[in-house]
């Protein structure tokens, strides 16, 4: 009687532990109040010393609402924190960059729906998602025909 005493307690909250939901991730995949984990307990750290990682900013402009997890993951790898084990809803990310030459870094927030399907994204500090690339300009050469009676010396 008393090993059932225990057994339940801890059961029920070793399965709540386990849902990957800290920010109360909606069926729509939304929530009203991101949670942001703490930057020092990362998984993942960069040269033994520094959190996160350098991400290919190309790639995170890439990301997009409906994309499943397996697509993110080619675009940005497995997340830097461990949320749970099982209907992990939220994934997060320590990035760094450079901007004038000064080090800095975002939290990056990816929740999926109950399909399991990117649905809404959060950055910290707000102003820190990259900014989409300028257009490139074509530039069309043209080569002018010329004749030989053109040319004069």
């Amino acid at each position: 009687m008393k090993f059932s005493k225990l057994i339940l307690p801890l059961a029920a909250a070793l399965a709540l532990a386990a849902c990957g939901n800290l920010s109360k991730v909606s069926k729509e995949g939304s929530t009203d109040n991101p949670v942001w984990p703490n930057p020092e307990k990362t998984t993942l750290r960069h040269n033994g010393s520094q959190h996160g990682s350098w991400p290919n900013w190309d790639n995170v402009r890439m990301i997009e609402a409906g994309m499943n997890k397996d697509q993110i993951y080619e675009l940005i790898g497995r997340p830097h924190f461990q949320e749970g084990l099982y209907g992990v809803r939220e994934w997060d990310y320590l990035f760094n960059y450079r901007e004038n030459g000064e080090h800095k870094t975002c939290q990056y927030k990816i929740l999926f729906d109950k399909d399991m399907n990117a649905q809404s994204f959060y950055w910290l500090p707000e102003g820190c998602a990259p900014q989409p690339q300028a257009p490139v300009r074509e530039v069309i050469i043209r080569e002018v025909e010329t004749s030989p009676k053109a040319i004069r010396q």
